[in-house]
């Protein structure tokens, strides 16, 4: 049976964003200061500067272009800083790979929440892909806020009143849940569980998912019955589709969600969460989604 285990309250009090300066890690930073506004947190801005080729003999020129790109790179995130004008900030300049960057990220004691946006083409965006990706949700303790692609700038306000925790229902989804469960009461929000499963096969697909919806809304309904502080009243939601990605985008989308919530588990590739590419989720969600990892 799955199990769901008490955790203690969340608590988002210290907050790194993740920025490369475009439109879409300005957009991680507006939805950051709403957070930190809301439970009086502190940021700490961090940009990533891939590492210069060694210098080659004579070339002198390209040791002054990359002192010329370090001093850049410190007056934008000195600026991004700026904008957090009411919110205490610190400002940090991390150089090395994608890899590297995610090393020293991991490093950083006390971190509650990562928010990250996905526009941009470099400097962070890497770390949603490839070997970063996997390293930073193998690793990571706290939950990733990601901010993708269709999550239009109007959605920045922390304020959730709908959110939708998708679950494959495969191990402990106690973290998730918690992290669900609270926010949902903070804001005195309407909170949905979703889990979506193949479509049953003729001839009788229709009689034979009417008998499986039951039993995994009530597997849904037990994630939130474990709870220490007591159940929070949430909606179960079955779909059956051959393509969970396709019928998460479309829940989002029919239900106005705010905030989707999502858990990985620490042994599994980043893209193999759902039995698809979870970063397909990300890209397409209309909201900005919470990336929790479970418990081993």
């Amino acid at each position: 049976m799955l199990s769901v285990r008490a955790n203690p309250e969340v608590s988002l009090k210290n907050i790194v964003v993740a920025t490369d300066f475009s439109p879409a890690s300005e957009l991680a930073l507006d939805h950051a200061m709403s957070i930190a506004r809301h439970y009086d947190s502190k940021i700490l801005l961090l940009h990533a500067l891939a590492p210069a080729p060694p210098p080659q003999p004579g070339l002198e020129v390209q040791s002054r272009g990359r002192h010329e790109s370090l001093e850049d790179a410190e007056q934008k995130l000195m600026a991004e800083a700026g904008k957090c004008a009411d919110i205490e900030c610190e400002r940090r300049l991390l150089v090395g790979t994608a890899v590297e960057v995610v090393d020293q990220i991991l490093a950083l004691d006390h971190i509650d929440l990562i928010v990250v946006g996905t526009h941009g083409t470099r400097g962070f965006r890497k770390l949603l892909i490839g070997s970063a990706a996997d390293r930073i949700f193998h690793h990571v303790r706290c939950p990733v806020l990601v901010i993708g692609p269709s999550v239009p700038r109007e959605k920045a306000a922390w304020n959730p009143k709908r959110i939708l925790l998708a679950t494959d229902l495969q191990s402990d989804e106690a973290r998730a849940v918690e992290y669900a469960t609270t926010i949902a009461e903070e804001h005195n929000a309407r909170l949905a569980l979703l889990h979506v499963t193949m479509p049953s096969r003729p001839p009788y697909p229709q009689d034979s998912e009417a008998i499986i919806a039951p039993y995994f809304q009530s597997r849904l309904r037990e994630l939130v019955s474990y709870r220490a502080r007591g159940d929070y009243p949430a909606e179960t939601r079955v779909e059956f589709d051959y393509d969970p990605v396709v019928a998460i985008i479309k829940v989002l989308i029919e239900e106005t969600i705010d905030l989707l919530i999502l858990s990985v588990h620490p042994k599994e590739p980043w893209t193999s969460h759902f039995s698809h590419n979870a970063h397909r989720i990300v890209a397409e969600a209309p909201c900005p989604a919470l990336i929790v990892q479970r418990e081993l």
